[in-house]
């Protein structure tokens, strides 16, 4: 038999334990728990604001406009002849009949009013066990979708 030194007990017993903790951290990185898909919504508060909105309202002026139509029966070509009230108001006059944009326009009111309105919605979620806020411009889901990385997927505001 050979006899073992100190020393050498010593060198043994460092190398077991580094190899052990080598193998315990690969076991640890290989076997963690996969990332979570979603973010649960915990709150979602909406923000308040004042916003203006201008109206106005015109008379209506009312033109008859000839116009003839088509129409298909028995495979015989009717035509009707006929003339059609049409409402023109001053969002419908083009610049084509400049008259009939003076003529219009000429009557109406104008007036501003305020009205509350949602703009935006802070919203505090969690990730596991990580909590977060975000302030988004629409109302979520009780969940939110995460990207590969982790990060909130947010719509774009277009509704």
């Amino acid at each position: 038999m050979v006899k073992l030194t100190i020393r050498q007990y010593v060198i043994s017993s460092i190398m077991t334990i580094i190899t052990i903790a080598i193998i315990g951290a690969a076991a640890t990185f290989y076997f963690e728990s996969p990332r979570p898909s979603v973010a649960h919504v915990l709150s979602s508060d909406p923000i308040r604001s004042t916003v203006v909105f201008h109206q106005s309202y015109c008379h209506i002026a009312v033109f008859p406009i000839p116009d003839t139509v088509k129409n298909i029966t028995h495979n015989h070509l009717i035509k009707y002849e006929y003339r059609i009230l049409t409402l023109l108001n001053h969002l419908k006059a083009s610049r084509k009949y400049p008259a009939l944009i003076h003529s219009v326009l000429k009557n109406c009111i104008e007036f501003s009013f305020k009205k509350p309105r949602v703009v935006a919605y802070d919203v505090s979620y969690v990730i596991g066990e990580q909590p977060g806020k975000v302030r988004i411009a629409y109302k979520p889901d009780d969940t939110i979708p995460l990207n590969e990385k982790g990060q909130l997927i947010l719509k774009s505001y277009s509704q």
